[in-house]
């Protein structure tokens, strides 16, 4: 009862206090806020003060138009629909496979392999629990706050019998030269990996928060064209993550980020926190 107490009471700090806080914890050091220069810092920054179109555009349903205008509708995985509940007339009228996510956070997503064997009422808790869910409350990521929840339905993508690997594009963008470093994450449902690569798909010594693969994704086939992509979309942001999956011979978006992991995700070597911080100016 006391845990939860405390818990509630660090949730209603002001968002200055919370997150400077909750940096201390991770990195044992206060950060820098009026004058950042770690990556870690500058997400840190965007998450008390972002920008208007961060709300916009890290809604994983209103980013849809604006990727459809920067680059095309056939980069846009299947929609099926969306919801403001998972009514069970919803849920019969989705096809086998899919996927559901809510808009309005991050971990917000469920895969459905085989609706045969998932339970209507368990997956009715879940989503609830997401919707219920105010994520700027949870992280104080202060652009999250304005996002309207919903559910989205999505064509499930497979490679074989597996989710693909999620394709992250760090794009930085200063003066005009944009930098950029690709994120692969390995087994989402699984053994979680994560391996980063430089654009020409050398893999580097860079660690965020997870162990590297044992044996490191072999290049994509369309990797030139994504990393086009990826800089189209990112010549309007000083710094952007954009998310795609390859697929056979197709590429599809993902989403779009902006404070990932709320600033407070582990680097290494440590050199890479000033280094990733020096890319870039908001």
């Amino acid at each position: 009862m006391l845990r939860n107490i405390a818990k509630k009471i660090y949730h209603s700090l002001p968002d200055t206090f919370y997150h400077q806080i909750t940096y201390y914890r991770i990195f044992k050091k206060l950060p820098n806020l009026s004058r950042p220069l770690l990556f870690s810092e500058k997400i840190l920054a965007r998450n008390m003060k972002p920008k208007k179109i961060y709300t916009k555009l890290a809604d994983k349903l209103q980013v849809r138009e604006y990727i459809e205008g920067v680059i095309g509708e056939k980069y846009l995985i299947n929609l099926y629909g969306t919801s403001e509940e998972l009514t069970y007339a919803v849920y019969k009228n989705l096809p086998n496979a899919f996927v559901v996510k809510a808009n309005h956070g991050s971990g917000f997503n469920e895969v459905v392999f085989d609706k045969t064997k998932t339970n209507y009422e368990d997956l009715y808790e879940l989503t609830s629990s997401w919707l219920n869910c105010n994520f700027y409350k949870m992280t104080k990521e202060k652009h999250y706050d304005a996002i309207k929840p919903c559910l989205i339905f999505e064509e499930l993508l497979l490679v074989g019998d597996s989710v693909p690997n999620d394709l992250k594009f760090h794009c930085f963008n200063k003066d005009g030269v944009i930098k950029v470093f690709i994120q692969v994450d390995y087994s989402r449902f699984g053994v979680h990996r994560r391996d980063i690569f430089d654009c020409d798909w050398n893999r580097t010594e860079i660690r965020l928060g997870l162990r590297n693969n044992p044996e490191p994704m072999l290049k994509p086939k369309m990797l030139e064209e994504m990393v086009s992509l990826a800089t189209r979309i990112a010549n309007q942001f000083s710094y952007v993550r954009v998310d795609f999956y390859e697929v056979g011979d197709k590429i599809y978006f993902g989403e779009l980020t902006f404070t990932p992991g709320g600033g407070l995700c582990q680097m290494r070597p440590p050199t890479v926190q000033r280094e990733w911080g020096s890319y870039f100016e908001d």
